[in-house]
């Protein structure tokens, strides 16, 4: 194995026998830092799963991974590999969604990730006659060219991410409705989110999080408020989370522009002889 230190990043070269193993909590907690590692398959191959569907690289092919996730591979032919190490809080600064996909494979025939391979390939021949300015300079070209692959996947990965979990939210809304205690950081503690990423990922769909579980509540009270079920108003209100008729009646007024009981007095009026 050989390592070169490049002033912000660490730019390794291995070559392994055929073997398989895993990188489980013990050997997470063991590593020095945090990082994010661009690996590059230059002989042989190799199968590598962060538990998802496993990724068989080949020569050429570049996966990049998350130093915090676990992770399993397995060597079927010897090979010789290629690994540009990058603290994560530097990296972040410059693809800041990074966080967002602990493994992600890049097309190997894509210019960006082929330019890619080849800086780090001649970065790899010099590294060791570079002064610090060189290897700062290394670094910095090799940091900023991961991020030009990466920038448009991780995005859409995020977009799709940042969709399943609108989906998911809003699905546990409407089974809770009428939990009185349903509130933002607890819809985000039982989705296992944190709630500023709640709260964006309904701001960038026009709702704040509180205001959807209200609207909600008003939009089912008044389906069920035109049926003919015998319950009151308030019962209504209260089976639906609200605690106060007072407060769901204004509600109920401002977004409809009439009030609880006038729906209900039109949802159990008989109808008209005749009418259609």
């Amino acid at each position: 194995m050989r390592a070169h230190e490049l002033m912000g990043s660490r730019l390794v070269e291995s070559s392994a026998a055929p073997v398989s193993g895993r990188r489980g909590p013990d050997e997470i907690a063991r590593t020095d830092g945090e990082w994010i590692v661009a690996l590059i398959q230059l002989r042989g191959r190799m199968v590598i799963s962060d538990g998802g569907d496993p990724l068989e690289l080949g020569p050429g092919g570049v996966v990049v991974w998350d130093s915090t996730a676990p992770a399993s591979f397995e060597i079927k032919k010897r090979d010789h590999k290629r690994s540009v190490f990058f603290p994560r809080e530097f990296l972040s600064t410059l693809c800041p969604t990074l966080d967002t996909r602990p493994m992600l494979e890049l097309p190997s025939a894509d210019p960006s990730v082929a330019l890619f391979r080849a800086v780090a390939a001649d970065v790899a021949r010099h590294a060791a006659d570079l002064d610090d300015v060189g290897r700062f300079a290394s670094s910095q070209a090799l940091a900023e060219l991961l991020v030009a692959c990466l920038r448009p996947r991780v995005l859409q990965g995020r977009a799709a991410h940042q969709a399943a979990l609108f989906r998911r939210a809003c699905a546990h809304v409407e089974e809770r409705l009428g939990d009185p205690d349903l509130r933002p950081g607890v819809l985000a503690a039982e989705l296992k989110v944190p709630l500023r990423t709640l709260q964006d990922v309904f701001a960038q769909r026009g709702h704040t999080v509180r205001g959807y579980i209200k609207t909600r509540r008003l939009g089912r009270a008044h389906g069920e408020l035109r049926r003919a079920d015998g319950r009151s108003v308030t019962e209504i209100a209260f089976a639906l989370g609200f605690t106060h008729a007072g407060h769901f009646s204004r509600s109920f007024h401002e977004r409809y522009g009439t009030t609880p009981r006038e729906v209900r007095a039109e949802g159990v009026r008989p109808a008209r002889r005749g009418a259609p």
